[in-house]
């Protein structure tokens, strides 16, 4: 005779709603660091813009802060998205939202998509300006060595 090891799908599907519900929080928490590294690639471009002047990357800098703008505002439509999702995840955790479980994970299948993607294409604009930055520091550094 077998034995059923689980008496109920409840719990099973509650931790699961639970592994939802951390994935979008750490969804959001990434979303929320990269502004912050978006603030600061803007002051690193602003830093150097006299530089980037003197050379012919400013177009390619440009290019870079509208990057930085374009990814700034997908952010807050996408965090916009997530809470929205977060919250219906709640609601069917809290068995309010039952009649629309698929909607919610095709949902989530399309939500991580484009984080994922989010994040991609932002590492990609954050090494095109570091390596910017840096070659503008090493021109700098050797037109100093050259004057002294």
């Amino acid at each position: 005779m077998k034995k059923s090891i689980l008496t109920s799908k409840e719990p099973l599907f509650g931790s699961c709603i639970e592994c939802l519900l951390e994935k979008t929080k750490t969804w959001l928490s990434e979303m929320d660091f990269i502004k912050v590294e978006q603030h600061f690639l803007k002051e690193l471009l602003s830093q150097h813009i006299i530089g980037l002047c003197e050379t012919d990357n400013f177009k390619n800098a440009k290019l870079l802060i509208n990057g930085i703008e374009h990814e700034s505002k997908l952010s807050d439509e996408l965090i916009k998205n997530i809470k929205e999702h977060t919250a219906n995840l709640v609601l069917l955790r809290e068995h309010i939202y039952v009649n629309k479980v698929g909607n919610l994970k095709d949902n989530q299948e399309y939500l991580e998509t484009e984080v994922e993607n989010y994040i991609e294409n932002f590492k990609y604009i954050k090494s095109q300006i570091f390596e910017l930055v840096l070659y503008i520091m090493k021109k700098d550094k050797n037109q100093k060595l050259l004057a002294s």
